[in-house]
């Protein structure tokens, strides 16, 4: 799990008060939150492709642009996160301050972590990148064909995606003083699952620090469910499932696929059923207690899948985040979402049924149930 590789590296020892706070909020599920330890900053909405499963691909309504360093640090400074994820709807080596921010959040001890489509990363930004040294730096692969590759990541070339990765990583290997760690990241659908195993394999023998996946999700109320995994065969499934249990055991780099894994092995009972839909209404999550999504213009959002601001708070330009954080709005969200997944929440795939498993033991102390709002 990603989030123990990040407590275990940077967080748990250097704010355990902040990550303590954060977890007993959230096992709460009270509608007021603290500040929290995880931060999504939208370093840009600025993209040079426009990918099938995202809602550039259809077109975002709303604004176009990138976070300068001087909002960044009007955010950074309020939140002062333990946890900075730099995603967004863009591609991050478009904004032209991002080696900046990196830098000045490392700086502060927090843990970076961004998400790039790998077509502007070759040496010279290569190198640039590993001075700011994120601690993870993520690379999207959804193909290992030319063809399904180019035909999800509309604008993008395969081989120079495929040519700065492997070069990156053994630019990585050159240089001595780096801790950063390259992931590779594949959204899998309808066209790309049956290279699956064949994308493990490559990432493995190229020698990144992890591999990881997911299923294509709906963002914000960009519909995509024609790319999605409803239409496959039991069949594709079957074969797929076996290719991909072979390789696992073949490689030695960290594979974190357990969502696509059980799809694999419980297809037959969600058959008929969209992979968004249904059958995950009922999964916990905690996201709106400890990690905010902020735009690159400043709207505070429960979260990144609210991809077209459907749901804002307020702005950090207009007011402090924590007056936003815990304005009613939030709160009402909050209540909200403890008692049923409603709107683009309902066909959310985040599951944290891991985290909640592993500590619903306090729920069950006297004291905890009659102070806890989540009802299990």
């Amino acid at each position: 799990m990603l989030y123990t590789h990040i407590l275990r590296n940077s967080i748990s020892w250097r704010y355990p008060r902040k990550v303590l706070e954060n977890a007993w909020y959230a096992m709460r599920s009270t509608p007021k939150a603290p500040t929290p330890f995880k931060l999504k900053l939208e370093n840009t909405t600025v993209c040079n492709l426009r990918c099938n499963m995202c809602p550039h691909g259809v077109g975002l309504k709303r604004p176009i642009g990138s976070i300068s360093y001087e909002n960044y640090r009007h955010i950074f400074d309020q939140i002062y996160p333990c946890y900075l994820n730099l995603t967004g709807i863009g591609e991050p080596l478009l904004n032209k301050d991002i080696f900046k921010i990196i830098s000045h959040a490392r700086s502060k001890q927090t843990f970076v972590k961004l998400d790039s489509n790998a077509t502007l990363l070759n040496r010279d930004n290569g190198l640039k990148m590993l001075n700011a040294s994120p601690n993870i730096l993520s690379i999207s692969i959804d193909g290992m064909k030319k063809e399904t590759f180019e035909k999800i990541r509309v604008g993008a070339n395969f081989e120079r995606v495929i040519e700065n990765t492997e070069n990156f990583v053994k630019l990585k290997k050159e240089i001595e003083n780096t801790d950063t760690h390259i992931h590779t990241f594949m959204v899998v659908q309808q066209e790309n699952l049956m290279q699956l195993p064949e994308y493990i394999r490559w990432a493995d023998k190229i020698g990144v620090d992890s591999i990881n996946g997911t299923f294509v999700i709906r963002l914000g109320m960009n519909e995509n469910n024609e790319i999605g995994l409803d239409k496959c065969t039991k069949e594709d499934i079957e074969k797929v499932k076996a290719e991909t249990i072979k390789a696992l055991k073949e490689v030695r780099t960290k594979v974190r696929i357990a969502n696509l894994m059980n799809f694999l092995y419980t297809f037959d009972k969600i058959k008929g059923e969209s992979i968004n839909k249904g059958h995950n209404v009922n999964a916990p999550c905690f996201l709106p207690w400890y990690t905010p999504y902020i735009t690159w213009d400043g709207n505070v959002c429960p979260c990144d899948f609210y991809a077209e601001n459907e749901i804002v708070f307020g702005n950090i330009f207009e007011e402090p985040f924590m007056k936003i954080w815990n304005n009613e709005k939030a709160k009402a969200f909050r209540r909200q979402l403890i008692k049923k997944r409603v709107g683009i929440c309902s066909s959310c795939g985040v599951n944290e049924s891991e985290i909640y498993d592993k500590y619903k033991f306090i729920n069950k102390i006297p004291l905890i149930q009659n102070i806890t709002h989540r009802k299990h």
